[in-house]
């Protein structure tokens, strides 16, 4: 799966920016770190665990890693199409085309948080970052504890020199979301080559590396920091 834009929220790491793809299932409903397309969720079977400001939490059973969100808001067909159409521009490098639309999308449904994150990403590739927090700041009061909003702002912070927010920000998100692999990975980053704090970059890494044992590149990052530290 190598595509950088976002049709299911599904964690996936690229040149150290974390980028999801995203799929509206029924009203809205995001996944994060599911390694396989989730079943419609059953509310009358499993009620989830609804996070404070909207949106409700199911997680993953029969060993599937992850859990998706559900929101109350939803997007018509017309709408959906649009921001089907925008995400191709985002893949197409056609910046402009996809601000543009995802603006619409968001002038349509002004109560999804998708759109919101997928016009953060775009606005940062042209760098304007202040307009890309805002609407990071809207998908989080939609959704406040939303992980994979959560952790795209975590990047924009330390985009901005803001790293010890950036370091807040994965932190919380982390305390919520103890699974969500990509915030931890993002927080080993963070320790490791902006705060300078080793410890913290091992713990992620050593954390994140238990649950994902195929990425090659933490576990060379895990072995120079062992060395680093001594041990």
């Amino acid at each position: 799966m190598q595509s950088r834009y976002l049709r299911v929220y599904q964690w996936l790491e690229i040149q150290s920016l974390s980028r999801y793809l995203m799929l509206f299932i029924l009203a809205a409903v995001f996944a994060g770190c599911a390694t396989t397309a989730p079943p419609e969720p059953e509310p009358e079977e499993d009620p989830g665990v609804p996070l404070a400001g909207g949106g409700v939490v199911f997680y993953l059973e029969e060993g599937r890693h992850g859990f998706i969100i559900e929101e109350k808001s939803s997007m018509d067909e017309e709408t959906r199409e649009l921001f089907e159409l925008a995400v191709d521009r985002l893949e197409a490098q056609d910046y402009d085309g996809a601000i543009e639309l995802l603006e619409t999308v968001i002038g349509h449904s002004p109560g999804v948080t998708a759109p919101y994150v997928n016009i953060a990403i775009v606005l940062q590739k042209v760098d304007r970052f202040e307009e890309a927090e805002e609407h990071l700041k809207t998908a989080l009061s939609l959704v406040p504890k939303h992980p994979a909003a959560n952790n795209e702002y975590g990047l924009l912070l330390r985009r901005m020199g803001r790293f010890d927010e950036a370091r807040e920000n994965y932190e919380k998100t982390l305390a919520t979301f103890p699974d969500y692999h990509p915030a931890r990975r993002n927080l080993g980053i963070l320790c490791d080559l902006y705060l300078g704090d080793l410890q913290c970059a091992l713990e992620s890494y050593e954390t994140y590396s238990e649950a994902m044992p195929d990425d090659d590149q933490v576990e060379m990052w895990i072995a120079d920091l062992r060395m680093r530290l001594g041990r």
